[in-house]
């Protein structure tokens, strides 16, 4: 680790020339490959279906399209695309002519709704584009018709809802925002639809009295089994809301498909209860999972290969996948293909494991269903006891672009473009126990970088990452959110507890923080950071980053930094050293809006004024008083060194507890300025007390850290007066700062 701490700052540099120089050579994406002849062993298909030889390699003869889901793979076999799409979801599908009120009320029969009236999201509140419709409570809403072309599938009626702002719940989610969501035939007829789950039997339309979760999110009903034909949808208002997206999309298609077993959900309140859906409409048995008869399930070991093409929908849909499976022994290896997906909670991969490499992921998901719960990523990999690797891919858009949970994964030379405007959704989820995260590019347009949230030895080493203020989003519009590069969570574990979050590392990246305000949001407060910890289970170590903070609007209502320390004051703190910091507000706010801390050390690191900051600076920021929690125990400052910053620390009046030690380096030298080795030197205190003893090294020096001041209770308590002997020589010097002196022995 010290042999990556000395030369991270060249190869770092290095790398993000590379990136910008030749982005296709360092990061090996997807490469579009010409069409060629079949082999003879190879066997040609042009149209959709099943195809599960095992050991025969499928070759693509032409582009394939189908308007549900196309492939359906067996076990042991390849599938090369041949420079050629697969398009899932073609049916053709229509849209209601204004399902966002974009263009205000055309195409919606208000009769029965008095109180609507379009607004603007950037007045009232975030969702999906500009403008929302306000509802009163039992206003109903009435679609135009629009026609289903494709019988017997799934269909999502739905209704965005955006929910109120978490500082207006008044702590109780019961308060949020509720609707109805009905759908009638061309004759006027509500549909009342029954279905079969996996788990049990539930009216899938109407949906009656629901809201979403924190934050906004969408209610629909589950059409399924209905003829072609025309139908509508009736929303009614059971609380005062806030309205957008209101359609019919397809549901649950795939692009290429391997099954295990079919996963027979996909009710709203399935969503909410976050359980995974596969392959609805391929379903035979819903309570065993066992698909139709033209699929043939895929069970133990073994591989599936889909190299060099693409797959894509044909337009936006809803729990849409480019690629499925449910095969929990299969690896999946995906190279040179890109996948194109569109809609809400679309992702572009959800497999249980995969090697991914040379591939392109283009996600467009404006918003999703239910945003809490670590999946639809635009890469999910959900198994936890085998490791995926995904190297040398691009990912672009997605709420979230990477999540995964197999122990022992690596994640290395990626490019990570997310784009997340819900909470919680990162560049990469990181849910795999002692897994490698290096040499990425994570730099999203909108959101945060990596997060750590209850696990444990996890290294995340040689990455560039770049993080700005986020805008206000659904959750967060009148109350304070943070974005980071990194976040390493466990909320309070106790040590050593199963969710405790310890023995992470997080070294030798190069990490860019851009700090703003947001004036037309006067009660919105963002914040971002390098590192942002909220961790108390175990201790986990920071170190050898080299990270630059530039706050664009200071004295303005936001907050940047490079550390947020915020575990709690019980547990473990953080270790934090060898940094280099070039800012220009604090570094490092411990004990912050978030939390206090207790045992964190923060030691060996390198604060420096940049060039960029206005006035004077404090180095470090300490506790939040509006919070009694929020104070720092038991924290040591040792041997840091702080370049031109000229203020003061800048702590709150509360109950911290703190030590701050700095380096004293001792040099022993003869009459003709020789070093001297191995001569006895020892020190005193102010009360002529030993504090530390030693010996001058082959170079005559000796280095020892010792106390400048503790903190208890409100009170500084300076102890930095010392007494440096030697023989018959002394010396006597106040430590305020890292210090060398040097002792001339009578020799």
């Amino acid at each position: 680790m010290n042999i990556r701490i000395k030369t991270f700052s060249v190869s770092a540099a290095l790398f993000f020339l590379l990136y910008l120089c030749m982005p296709a050579l360092v990061l090996g994406q997807y490469n579009p490959v010409q069409s060629r002849e079949l082999k003879a062993n190879e066997i040609g298909i042009s149209a959709p279906g099943f195809y599960g030889k095992a050991g025969a390699t499928y070759v693509l003869t032409q582009n394939i399209s189908s308007d549900r889901s196309a492939i359906f793979l067996g076990k042991d076999v390849t599938l090369d695309l041949n420079g050629y799409t697969i398009t899932f979801a073609d049916g053709d599908y229509p849209s209601f002519s204004n399902p966002g009120f974009e263009e205000g009320v055309a195409g919606w029969d208000l009769s029965k709704a008095p109180g609507a009236k379009v607004v603007n999201t950037k007045d009232v509140h975030v969702f999906v584009g500009e403008k929302l419709l306000s509802l009163k409570k039992g206003d109903e809403l009435i679609s135009e018709f629009l026609y289903l072309p494709v019988a017997d599938r799934s269909y999502y009626a739905m209704c965005g809802i955006t929910g109120h702002h978490f500082a207006d719940l008044g702590g109780d989610l019961d308060n949020e925002m509720k609707i109805s969501v009905f759908v009638e035939n061309e004759r006027g007829e509500e549909l009342q639809l029954t279905t079969v789950y996996s788990d049990t039997t539930l009216t899938s339309s109407p949906v009656i009295n629901k809201s979403p979760r924190l934050g906004g999110g969408f209610v629909f009903a589950h059409l399924n089994k209905l003829p072609a034909g025309k139908y509508r949808m009736r929303v009614r208002a059971e609380t005062d809301c806030l309205i957008d997206e209101v359609n019919i999309l397809p549901a649950m298609d795939v692009g290429v498909g391997i099954v295990g077993k079919t996963h027979a959900t996909g009710h709203y309140d399935h969503l909410y209860n976050n359980l995974h859906s596969a392959f609805f409409d391929y379903t035979k048995d819903a309570a065993w999972g066992t698909p139709v008869e033209s699929i043939q399930p895929v069970e133990g070991r073994g591989t599936v290969t889909i190299k060099n093409g693409v797959i894509k929908s044909a337009g936006k849909g809803v729990l849409s996948r480019g690629l499925q499976s449910t095969s929990q022994e299969v690896r999946i290896i995906v190279d040179n293909v890109k996948i194109v997906n569109q809609g809400f909670n679309a992702t572009a991969v959800d497999v249980p494991q995969a090697s991914i490499s040379h591939c392109s992921f283009h996600v467009d998901n404006p918003f999703i269903i239910n945003r809490h719960g670590a999946e639809f990523y635009a890469v999910d990999l959900t198994a936890t006891q085998v490791p995926s690797e995904v190297a040398y891919s691009e990912f672009y858009g997605g709420q979230g672009c990477l999540s995964f949970k197999g122990k022992h994964s690596s994640i290395h030379h990626n490019l990570f473009v997310n784009r997340q405007m819900v909470t919680n959704h990162y560049s990469i989820m990181a849910m795999g126990d002692s897994s490698f995260i290096f040499n990425n590019i994570i730099e999203p347009e909108v959101g945060s970088g990596i997060e750590i949230f209850r696990h444990s030895g996890i290294e995340v080493f040689d990455n560039l990452i770049k993080v700005e203020a986020s805008p206000p989003t659904c959750e967060y519009g009148n109350e304070e959110y943070s974005v980071a590069a990194i976040r390493i969570a466990d909320y309070n574990a106790s040590p050593g507890s199963a969710g405790a979050a310890g023995g992470n590392k997080v070294y030798n990246n190069e990490i860019y923080v851009l700090g703003r305000a947001f004036e037309e949001n006067p009660k919105y407060t963002p914040m971002v950071w390098a590192v942002f910890y909220s961790a108390s289970g175990g201790d986990n170590e920071i170190f050898g980053n080299r990270i630059v903070v530039t706050h664009h609007d200071i004295g303005r209502q936001a907050e940047a930094g490079a550390f947020y320390i915020c575990g709690g004051p019980k547990g473990f703190g953080g270790r934090f050293f060898d940094n280099e910091i070039t800012t220009n507000v604090p570094a490092a706010w411990i004990a912050s809006r978030y939390g206090g801390t207790a045992n964190t050390k923060f030691n060996n690191n390198k604060i420096i004024k940049s060039a960029k900051a206005v006035g004077p600076v404090a180095p470090i920021r300490m506790g939040w008083s509006n919070c009694k929690s929020c104070y720092a125990k038991d924290v040591e400052f040792r041997s840091n060194e702080i370049i031109g910053m000229d203020k003061p620390w800048d702590i709150s009046d509360q109950e911290h507890s703190f030590k701050v030690y700095h380096t004293l380096t001792i040099r022993l030298v003869n009459k003709k300025g020789e070093p001297i080795s191995g001569v006895p030197i020892h020190i005193l205190d102010e009360q002529q007390q030993k504090v530390a003893e030693g010996r001058s090294d082959k170079d005559g020096l000796w280095v020892v850290e010792l106390l400048d001041y503790k903190f208890e209770q409100g009170e500084k308590m300076k102890n930095n007066r010392y007494k440096v002997i030697s023989g018959a020589t002394s010396a006597e010097l106040t430590l305020e700062q890292n210090q060398s002196i040097t002792l001339k022995i009578n020799r």
